[in-house]
């Protein structure tokens, strides 16, 4: 009798543990897509006529901050993607989601190398060329076309590991699970194989699709971690106030 009712509650404390699961990334990708629209609106287009104009465009700003909680809200959608991954109970769902996380993980890792440079080392450079005269300013100029050219390099390696590639993944494995209707699935993997495709393509050189093709990808993902975020929530309740099998 004893052995039976530590089993029960063995399983009534997984099943707890997978609800509470559900509905932390259910608020991790509702709160981070939330804050990811408002920081990606402030964001605003970068001007393209020179390195001049970029950097009068982020001294005026708080540049480093902004990449910063943007990085936080990425941040939230790993954590969001890692709650989904868990709920993965099927072998082949369950194989996608875990390639998924490891990917995302990758992705973050190479914004935050990309977001080293584009964040609090344009900023430095920017104010200090505002305010630099002869040739400081001109010293200053060179840097921040050196540091332009390189996040400009890094920006579609980031696009394709972490606005790509992982939601292929974890879109194919919402496909194959029972757990989620398959339609939302194929919008996940149809907008990460686009990000997937702009970023690695001009990451080779291949320019053959715009790099602001990205955008539509990104506000599919919008939409879809949404979407996703409100299953999950409502998978949670149910499993908690489900009977232990």
């Amino acid at each position: 009798m004893t052995e039976t009712l530590t089993a029960r509650d063995l399983l009534t404390s997984i099943q707890d543990r997978r609800a509470t699961y559900l509905r932390f990334g259910a608020v991790c990708a509702l709160v981070g897509t939330l804050g990811y629209v408002v920081a990606f609106v402030l964001h605003g287009d970068l001007p393209d006529q020179s390195t001049e104009s970029l950097l009068t465009f982020i001294a005026d700003r708080p540049w480093a901050l902004h990449h910063l909680l943007i990085a936080f809200c990425f941040l939230l959608w790993i954590g969001a993607l890692s709650g989904l991954s868990h709920s993965f109970t099927g072998g082949k769902a369950w194989v996608l989601g875990r390639l998924g996380q490891t990917t995302s993980v990758l992705g973050m890792a190479v914004l935050l190398w990309h977001y080293n440079l584009d964040g609090p080392a344009l900023e430095h450079v920017a104010d200090a060329w505002v305010e630099a005269e002869g040739v400081e300013k001109a010293v200053l100029l060179e840097r921040g076309t050196i540091l332009t050219e390189a996040t400009s390099g890094m920006f579609p390696l980031y696009v394709a590991l972490l606005l790509g590639l992982p939601f292929v993944l974890f879109g194919l494995a919402v496909v194959c699970s029972d757990d989620y209707p398959s339609w939302l699935g194929w919008v996940g993997a149809a907008a990460g194989g686009l990000a997937f495709a702009v970023g690695s393509s001009n990451f080779a050189g291949f320019e053959v699709l715009p790099r602001n093709l990205f955008v539509l990808s990104v506000l599919l993902l919008d939409f879809w971690m949404i979407a996703v975020g409100l299953l999950m929530w409502r998978r949670g309740a149910r499993l908690r106030s489900a009977p232990v099998a």
